[in-house]
């Protein structure tokens, strides 16, 4: 079975030019285990963003159907650096029409801390499968680990709330919870994992360094 695609645009996380953090080499690792394969793009400008998203959006690119924005970020907003964000709305805007059964993912800190309403147009202008991301401010190294295995079950699960099942299980649903992930599907129900998810009784049994997003 083919590898599912995803489509990652970075914005730039630092001031200090030195500075390497980047979620790249949890994409080249997914890769080399062989579960993605992927497009990488950095944009520290509107501009720049809206561009790639463009390109991005092409038929020729449809089989890379998960886009995942990694940067910084507030409520219904994209920071690309200090000086550079965008509204939600303005990405919808651009983006409308575009994204049939497509999976976005904001890797953000607190973007889908927006109100139902709003991430609902959002759905309903774009046409995309489901947006899913963050509540609060997150860890970079705790964000990071929760990337390995959310970006390879929503480029690979079948079901449309293959995320759902995953992240809401008993092995991941604490973390999920911590971070503040939820999903908004298309047909406009929201989800958001239990910090107690109930663990499936057993045959024979009684029963990181600080950055936020």
């Amino acid at each position: 079975m083919a590898r599912g695609g995803v489509f990652c645009v970075e914005g730039q996380w630092h001031r200090d030019l030195n500075e390497r953090g980047s979620v790249l080499p949890t994409l080249e690792l997914l890769e080399r285990l062989g579960k993605i394969r992927f497009i990488h793009k950095d944009a520290a400008t509107r501009d720049e963003l809206f561009y790639f998203l463009d390109r991005w959006l092409l038929k020729q690119y449809a089989d890379h159907r998960v886009g995942f924005f990694a940067m910084h970020g507030e409520p219904s907003r994209l920071r690309l650096t200090d000086w550079h964000s965008v509204e939600l709305a303005d990405v919808a805007e651009l983006m409308a029409g575009r994204c049939d059964g497509r999976r976005l993912y904001f890797g953000s800190c607190s973007v889908l801390r927006a109100s139902d309403a709003a991430l609902r147009e959002f759905l309903d202008i774009t046409g995309a499968a489901l947006i899913c991301g963050f509540t609060r401010d997150v860890d970079w190294v705790e964000s990071a680990a929760f990337e390995t295995v959310l970006l390879d079950v929503l480029a690979n699960g079948q079901r449309h709330n293959a995320a759902e099942l995953r992240m809401g299980s008993a092995h991941w649903a604490p973390l999920a919870s911590y971070l503040g992930f939820r999903v908004i599907y298309a047909n406009g129900r929201a989800w958001r994992p239990s910090a107690r998810p109930r663990v499936p009784a057993q045959p024979g049994a009684d029963h990181a360094a600080h950055r936020p997003r």
